[in-house]
C-alpha cells in the first residue's frame, strides 16, 4: 500500500524513500562517519561518507561494497587525479572521477564514486555486465575527482523511463535530474534505517531486519515535514488502537513487515506526505537464482 496524499506538488516530500532495501556500502565492521545527506549535500539528493579509525584512505583500508545485488552498468577507474591536491579551478576535476553504477532488480540504480585507481577493474576484477551480490567488493575509498578529502559519494536513482538505460555522462558519470529521481536509501542494517549527516555507523551484512519478530507501536508521535520514520520487522507491525500516529505533509514513512501490517484508528497520513506499508522480506531485492 502506498499513500501519496494530495496533488499539491509543493507539499510533497522533496525525495521519496527507495523501494529497494540496501546495506551500508562498506565492508562489515567498518566504522563510518556520514558528512552529507540528501539535504546537506550540494547538489542535493546525494550522500558523502568516509571510513574512520583504520588509518588513511586510498591505502586499502576502507573497502567499498555493493549496497544490493545488481548488474554493473558502468565502470570508470582509470583516473588518479586527487581532488584535494589539485586546483579544480584550472582542471575540471569532476571529469576525472572514478565511479561504478549498478542497476538493481527493481529498477533503481546506485552510484559509488571517488574510489582508488584500478581498484574496481584490477583489484576487484570486475567488468561491466558482471552480476554482483550485496556486499561484493567494488574498490577502495579514495579522493579521486572533485573530492575534498577521502570519502565515498553514494546515491540512489530511479530512472523515469525503465524501458531504456538512462543517459550517463562518461566524464564524471552523471545521471541528469531530468532522466532520474533521487531517492533516500532505506537501510536494513542500522536502527533507524536511513542515514543523516553527522551519523556514526558500523557497516554490517544485510540478512534481515534490525527489529526481529513483532513491532507494536503503542506511543503517540508526529513526523514533521521533511522528517523520516521507518519501521521494519520480520513478522508483524501493528499500531495500537487510539494511539495518535501522524505523518505531517512533507514527511516520509515506511512500515515493512514479513507477514502483516495493522494500521489501527489513530493512524493518520496527512495530505502531502509519503507513506508506504509494504509486505516484503527484509533482505535486499535479488535477481533470480544468484545471491543468497
Amino acid at each position: 500500500m502506498l499513500l501519496l496524499a494530495g496533488t499539491n506538488a509543493a507539499a510533497q516530500p522533496q525525495f521519496e524513500l527507495s523501494r529497494n532495501v540496501y546495506r551500508v556500502p562498506y565492508a562489515n565492521g567498518t566504522e563510518i562517519y556520514v558528512t552529507n545527506d540528501h539535504y546537506t549535500h550540494s547538489p542535493v539528493g546525494r550522500y558523502d561518507m568516509s571510513g574512520t579509525g583504520n588509518g588513511s584512505s586510498c591505502s586499502n583500508n576502507y573497502r567499498i561494497v555493493a549496497a544490493a545485488e545488481g548488474i554493473i552498468r558502468r565502470i570508470v577507474d582509470n583516473h588518479g587525479l586527487v581532488g584535494s591536491e589539485t586546483d579544480c579551478d584550472v582542471v575540471n576535476c569532476q571529469d576525472f572521477n572514478n565511479y561504478v553504477w549498478i542497476e538493481h532488480a527493481n529498477g533503481e540504480w546506485t552510484k559509488y564514486s571517488h574510489m582508488a585507481k584500478n581498484s574496481t577493474s584490477v583489484t576487484a576484477g570486475l567488468s561491466v555486465g558482471d552480476q554482483v551480490c550485496a556486499g561484493t567488493f567494488l574498490g577502495y575509498e579514495c579522493e579521486i575527482g572533485r573530492a575534498s578529502g577521502p570519502h565515498l559519494h553514494f546515491e540512489v536513482r530511479a530512472p523515469f523511463d525503465t524501458s531504456t538505460p538512462p543517459v550517463i555522462s562518461t566524464a564524471g558519470g552523471f545521471m541528469d535530474n531530468d532522466v532520474a529521481a533521487h531517492r533516500i536509501p532505506v537501510f536494513n542494517t542500522i536502527g533507524k534505517h536511513y542515514i543523516q549527516g553527522g551519523d556514526d555507523i558500523t557497516a554490517s551484512s544485510s540478512g534481515g531486519c534490525f527489529t526481529i519478530g513483532t513491532y507494536v507501536l503503542g506511543l503517540p508521535y508526529t513526523v514533521l515535514s521533511a522528517g523520516i520514520n521507518i519501521k521494519m520487522a520480520n513478522s508483524l507491525i501493528s499500531t495500537t488502537p487510539g494511539t495518535a500516529i501522524k505523518y505531517n505533509n512533507g514527511s516520509n514513512g515506511l512500515y515493512q513487515a514479513g507477514s502483516r501490517i495493522i494500521l489501527s484508528p489513530g493512524f493518520h497520513a496527512a495530505r502531502g506526505s509519503y507513506f508506504e506499508a509494504r509486505i516484503a522480506g527484509c533482505g535486499t531485492t535479488n535477481l533470480t537464482g544468484t545471491c543468497q
